[in-house]
């Protein structure tokens, strides 16, 4: 081989690592975008989490309403303790 036909190697490598400096400037961006998006859902997921406690909550206190009641409660009674009036 002639020295004059082969590509300096200066030149390949600069090439290679262009192209590993752009995908490395374009990755910040899109962790950055993939965090944002774990984010959202887990404020989604955490208000989700809130609302089912407090409705755990709610049927704690009904069921000990219940059981501190020596009466058997009448059917109104069970309607509004289930809260469906």
């Amino acid at each position: 081989m002639r020295r004059q036909e082969t590509m300096p190697k200066s030149k390949v490598t600069h090439g290679a690592w262009h192209t590993a400096d752009e995908r490395l400037s374009q990755l910040p961006n899109a962790v950055e975008g993939q965090i944002t998006e774990i984010c959202r859902e887990l404020a989604a997921e955490t208000k989700r989490m809130h609302r089912l406690q407090e409705q755990a909550d709610e049927l704690r206190t009904v069921i000990r309403q219940w059981a501190a009641d020596p009466s058997p409660p009448t059917e109104s009674a069970r309607i509004n303790r289930a809260g469906r009036r």
